[in-house]
Parts: C-alpha cells; sequence; structure tokens
C-alpha cells in the first residue's frame, strides 16, 4: 500500500508541530519520599513537519513513547524519548507535554492523622537545537482577608485558593519542594482530612499570616528569586473569593 504520508507537499508551508493528543498512558514520576510513585497521565507527542513532507507516521510517536513507557519523568529521560521521537519520523525537533494527578501524603498538625493531597501537575519539554523543559505544579492553599481583619478588629473571612508555579531551572527540583514553598507562601495549607483539633490549629496559625492574593503571588515570587536553579518563573495566585461574588487573581512572569 502506497504511503501517502510520505508523498510530498508543494505548498512551502512548514508545521511547528504534529502528532497526537490525549493519549492516556501510566506514566512514572520521581517522589522525594519513596523514588518514584505511578501515576495516569494525559499525553502529547509532537514533531516539526517540514514544509515538502505531507505528514507524519504518527503511530510512530506512539510506538516510541511506549518504548519508553516505564522511564521515570525525569530531564535527562525526557531528553531521550524526544530523542527516540525525532528519529522515528526523521524530523528536526519534538515536543511532548503530560498532564498528570501527582499524591503526596499529609500529616495533620495535632491528632496526625495522615491523608493524600492530589496535585495537578505539568511537565513540557522540547528538544531542538538544545533541550528545554517547563515543570507545573498547582497547589491548593488556605489564605486569610487582611483588609476584612483590620476592617473588624480581628475576625476575617477566609478563602481557599490555588495557586499554580511553572519553572525552568538547572538541575533537580522536586515537585514536593514546589508544592511546600506555595504552602508557606500562603496563609496555611490545605489537607484532605482534618480533626476538630487539627481544625483549630489552622485556622489560628492562618490568622495570624493573613495574605491578599498579591501578597501570595509576590511571597512565592521572592522564594523563587533566592533560589538558584530556577532561570525562569511563572506564578497565578487565585483566591475563590467566600463573601464576593468573583475570584481575585495575581501572576507575575520573570526571566532570569
Amino acid at each position: 500500500m502506497a504511503s501517502i504520508q510520505d508523498s510530498r507537499d508543494d505548498r512551502e508551508i512548514s508545521l511547528d508541530r504534529v502528532g497526537v493528543t490525549d493519549l492516556v498512558y501510566p506514566v512514572t514520576v520521581p517522589d522525594r519520599a519513596n523514588g518514584t510513585q505511578g501515576t495516569i497521565a494525559t499525553v502529547g507527542l509532537f514533531v516539526e513537519l517540514a514544509q515538502e513532507s505531507r505528514g507524519v507516521h504518527m503511530s510512530r510517536l506512539v510506538e516510541a513513547f511506549h518504548a519508553s513507557r516505564e522511564m521515570p519523568l525525569t530531564s535527562e529521560n525526557l531528553e531521550s524519548i524526544l530523542a527516540k521521537l525525532r528519529a522515528a519520523v526523521n524530523a528536526s525537533a519534538a515536543h511532548i507535554e503530560f498532564e498528570f494527578t501527582y499524591f503526596t501524603e499529609r500529616k495533620a498538625p495535632v491528632s496526625g492523622a495522615t491523608s493524600l493531597l492530589a496535585i495537578p501537575v505539568g511537565i513540557e519539554a522540547t528538544l531542538d537545537e538544545s533541550f528545554d523543559m517547563t515543570l507545573t505544579v498547582e497547589a491548593p492553599v488556605l489564605s486569610v482577608c487582611p483588609c476584612s481583619m483590620e476592617a473588624t478588629g480581628g475576625p476575617a473571612h477566609s478563602q481557599r485558593g490555588h495557586v499554580a508555579v511553572s519553572v525552568r531551572i538547572d538541575g533537580r527540583m522536586w515537585i514536593e519542594e514546589l508544592v511546600e514553598l506555595i504552602e508557606d507562601s500562603a496563609s496555611g495549607p490545605v489537607s484532605a482530612l482534618l480533626k476538630g483539633e487539627d481544625e483549630r490549629s489552622v485556622i489560628e496559625a492562618a490568622y495570624k499570616n493573613p495574605v491578599f492574593v498579591e501578597d501570595l503571588a509576590r511571597n512565592v515570587a521572592e522564594r523563587l528569586d533566592s533560589d538558584v536553579r530556577v532561570h525562569w518563573y511563572r506564578v497565578e495566585a487565585e483566591n475563590l473569593e467566600s463573601v464576593h461574588d468573583h475570584n481575585a487573581y495575581a501572576c507575575v512572569e520573570r526571566q532570569r
């Protein structure tokens, strides 16, 4: 059977990315406490398409990825996978994307009750003349409003929010490091399991550290600025307001 993908295209338009999206696959990710953990990822596999090429054999991209499916998603392994994607279809550049849920254990501050916190994680990596990778971690947080605390002279409304941090780094950074950095920048952390005595402890601690969404974004940025591994970052903080019919948002992006 003739391979239509290998036929020539005369429109002289190269394509930046051609490939497959929404490929659901088991993956292994680095875990600071246990070495690795398994999860399910939604994956995108892409290559650059030269202007003279009609198409690519997309099955070859899946085949190349499948052969590397058990490799933990470290920067070194991602670079190797991307090289295999390029070689599979003779492309000059390759790009890969992952979205998955990472689970980290939480211990309640007083009762010691343990639970798992689900953390959305994204990874994007590209290999052309050089290798580039972006890690994105989103964590839930608790924030107490400084303005309402000032207005009432004590009691204040609080809300749950979330902070998404994307980084490009030199070296290794654990997912847990970014989660802890985010939580340390907020009024307090959020847990799946708290008993009565834990809730009081968490609330009292949070009220000692009220933050606007602007404070939250700046606190995260300040910590990233002090980390020599980070050479680019984007911080997006959003509070799911409890007394307003809208959310509060702040963002900062820096190249170092």
